[in-house]
């Protein structure tokens, strides 16, 4: 066994061992941990130190663990518990693929595996729609892609929708955001970027069918009542996956 799981590796909480800092968030802390309950490796994400003195930080950590462990969708990571103390953290399953940030910086993607990238993610945002949640987090960082199956991995900005507050639009605009930086390798919405100068996403190897270019732009829309909905992105990108 790896010296990593071994009783000498460092205890992140009681049953979970660590492996590797994966990264600091604003709020959280992420390991790569070796599950002693489960034998098996899992990404513990941990209210930062310097964060566990404010309520309002520890009740949202709790908040997205509970709504993690309340779902089920092969496109939402899955989470394997919720800890309180010490130190609110949340277990997460371990991601095999990289995310989808990574995959870009390499160039744009296949017409299939956008395809992929946009039926799956719309199903994902869909689900959480019809649970009563908004505002989910596209950034192409916050969603793993490998061997055709894609993960939004975290959930800490959703939330319900206030009154009288359509956000669903909001999400519709991030999905466009990155299908059309998933389709480029560029962002739409960058410094410079003005909504005149934002062209028809093109790939690599030629332009996208019209109808997946348009219900792209579509998205993009300054008006929120003319982009589409998220199951109207999934229709037409699905026959191309």
């Amino acid at each position: 066994m790896s010296l990593a799981f071994s009783a000498r590796s460092a205890a992140l909480a009681t049953g979970y061992r660590v492996i590797a800092r994966m990264w600091r968030g604003d709020l959280c802390d992420a390991y790569e941990a070796w599950s002693e309950e489960r034998e098996v490796r899992c990404v513990v994400k941990i209210l930062r130190p310097d964060r566990r003195a404010f309520a309002p930080d520890r009740r949202r950590v709790v908040s997205e663990g509970e709504l993690l462990l309340s779902l089920t969708h092969p496109h939402i990571v899955r989470a394997y518990e919720v800890r309180k103390e010490p130190a609110p953290f949340i277990v997460l399953e371990a991601t095999a693929g990289p995310t989808l940030a990574g995959l870009i910086e390499r160039g744009p993607l296949t017409l299939r595996d956008l395809a992929r990238v946009a039926t799956q993610v719309s199903s994902a945002i869909a689900y959480l729609h019809r649970r009563g949640f908004v505002n989910v987090d596209l950034r192409p960082s916050n969603l793993s892609y490998d061997g055709g199956h894609a993960r939004v991995l975290d959930l800490s900005t959703v939330r319900r929708p206030r009154a009288g507050e359509s956000t669903e639009a909001a999400d519709s605009f991030s999905l466009g955001c990155l299908l059309y930086e998933a389709a480029t390798s560029r962002s739409p919405v960058g410094e410079d970027a003005t909504r005149a100068q934002i062209a028809p996403p093109f790939k690599r190897n030629g332009r996208l069918l019209p109808a997946t270019a348009s219900v792209v732009m579509r998205c993009l829309s300054a008006a929120p009542g003319n982009r589409p909905a998220v199951a109207e992105v999934a229709r037409i990108f699905a026959p191309l996956v």
